[in-house]
């Protein structure tokens, strides 16, 4: 007997839509659209900021909660989409919720996407981002000992490119790091398999995915991944900040987000971690109405509050 599919029909429809680099490329244009959207009871700022290579800017989006007073925790947040689409202003209703949580500041990069340009763009667009918040903290009306990163999917998979990163430089201090069902392993055979009907984000998707990000070093025969592309083939997790994270069971990014968890909690790393059941891959924002999209709503919303209270100084 089939079972019955309780995935939205839109959303149903979204993904279909984006099996194809066409329909990639038709789903990437909503962020010309999104670019003027607002979020309400809040301060809202667009800024560019050069690139660290001269190459142009990275259009931001920067939220302030109204008439709070700082210095407030700056969360710098990488929209997801496959690394392919999505825009920063899909997030408002998630902007929301930290705020109502504890007062903070939202930054929001429109990062290059790989339909425009493959790995390392986007990435470094993020990386740009977060040293430029670290230089501007003050002046954005926050403190740049309170930096957090946080991200859904392929943004999820961008915080811990970046939190990597930072590491491995040692530029930054970052309070602590929150990737949602993190996107950040390009090995299918790793992959959680699940029933068709309750699969939003498949292995069709994933496979165009990571191939429209790393077909630059895959043109060149080069499979030698680096892990700031790939953050699952990182030899060593030790060193990261204080993580908060999620995933759905009806996720197939599921695996590689509970191993992510797992590594790190094994490298001595600070991590809170849940696997939600009867939730299935961006559940939050396409059904947030279910009962089970309110209960990651509601832990999200209190754990960010404890992590805050736990690693941001006052």
């Amino acid at each position: 007997m089939r079972t019955s599919d309780h995935r939205p029909f839109g959303q149903k429809v979204a993904m279909r839509l984006i099996k194809s680099p066409l329909g990639l490329k038709l789903s990437a244009q909503g962020r010309k659209k999104a670019a003027h959207k607002q979020l309400d009871n809040a301060v809202n700022e667009t800024v560019l900021i050069p690139r660290q290579d001269g190459t142009g800017e990275v259009r931001i989006r920067v939220y302030k909660p109204a008439n709070a007073k700082g210095p407030l925790p700056i969360v710098v947040f990488f929209h997801g989409g496959g690394y392919a689409t999505g825009w920063p202003e899909r997030h408002h209703a998630f902007y929301h919720r930290l705020m109502a949580s504890r007062p903070c500041i939202i930054v929001a990069p429109a990062f290059r996407l790989s339909i425009e340009a493959p790995y390392p763009a986007g990435h470094d667009d993020c990386y740009d981002t977060l040293l430029w918040v670290r230089d501007n903290a003050e002046q954005l009306g926050g403190n740049a000992d309170n930096l957090i990163l946080a991200g859904n999917s392929s943004g999820g998979g961008l915080v811990l490119s970046t939190a990597l990163r930072a590491r491995d430089s040692g530029d930054i201090k970052i309070a602590f790091i929150m990737p949602f069902y993190p996107m950040i392993d390009d090995r299918a055979s790793n992959w959680t398999k699940l029933p068709r009907n309750k699969i939003t984000w498949t292995r069709e998707h994933g496979v165009l995915a990571w191939h429209l990000l790393l077909r630059e070093l895959r043109s060149r025969k080069r499979y030698d991944i680096p892990a700031y592309a790939v953050p699952a083939l990182a030899e060593d997790v030790s060193g990261l900040p204080p993580a908060l994270g999620y995933v759905g069971d009806l996720d197939i990014l599921r695996a590689e987000a509970e191993l992510m968890a797992d590594r790190m909690k094994q490298a001595g790393c600070r991590v809170t971690f849940r696997t939600f059941d009867g939730v299935f891959h961006a559940m939050e924002d396409s059904a947030p109405q279910t009962p089970q999209a309110r209960e990651v709503h509601l832990w999200v919303s209190t754990e960010f509050a404890r992590m805050v209270d736990s690693y941001c100084s006052v």
